[in-house]
């Protein structure tokens, strides 16, 4: 049973993780994403939260060149990248890198929320990361989110939405910490 505590303290080791590698200033844990928008992302509309967001940031109106520096983000980081995809559901996939993100990676943890809030969860930190980290508490919300990740596979294919997200890696908690800590040696 996943107790409170216990989240608390696996999002405080997730977060030390995080920030050893990509350096304090690079790792915001809630993440507001209309906090300190200098764009058109403001409170008149709906900004979501994300448990943690890693930069470079493009929050303001230079657009291409918050671009860039997310692009070389994601160059750098490919080995992070194949090491979490190697571990996840979509192993055998191409990631499809989200062209306009709000930030480098966009992390979701998900503990006991509902099936509708790890649906939000995929779409959220597939809209703002470069790359979506979906990361599964236990095994059992690892497999609904796969099942909601074939769903909007099916979607798509079906021709009900235009795309699927491509852009998202569902990992387990264990899996994200264990490729954290290989590729910070």
């Amino acid at each position: 049973m996943v107790t409170k505590e216990s989240r608390v303290s696996s999002d405080d080791e997730i977060f030390a993780q995080l920030k050893q590698l990509f350096g304090h200033e690079n790792v915001i844990p809630e993440w507001d994403v209309a906090k300190n928008s200098e764009d058109e992302c403001t409170r008149e509309q709906y900004c979501p939260r994300v448990d943690f967001a890693v930069g470079p940031f493009n929050i303001d109106t230079n657009i291409n060149h918050n671009n860039m520096l997310i692009e070389r983000a994601y160059r750098r980081r490919r080995r992070l990248l194949e090491l979490l995809k190697s571990q996840s559901n979509s192993e055998d996939k191409d990631l499809e890198p989200n062209e306009n993100p709000r930030c480098f990676l966009a992390i979701e943890v998900e503990n006991k929320s509902s099936r509708k809030h790890r649906l939000g969860s995929i779409v959220n930190a597939s809209a703002l990361g470069k790359i979506g980290i979906i990361v599964a508490s236990n095994e059992r919300v690892f497999e609904s989110l796969v099942k909601i990740g074939k769903y909007l596979e099916f979607l798509e294919r079906a021709r009900k939405t235009r795309s699927a997200p491509k852009n998202v890696i569902i990992v387990t908690r264990e899996s994200l910490l264990k490729s954290l800590r290989q590729v910070s040696v």
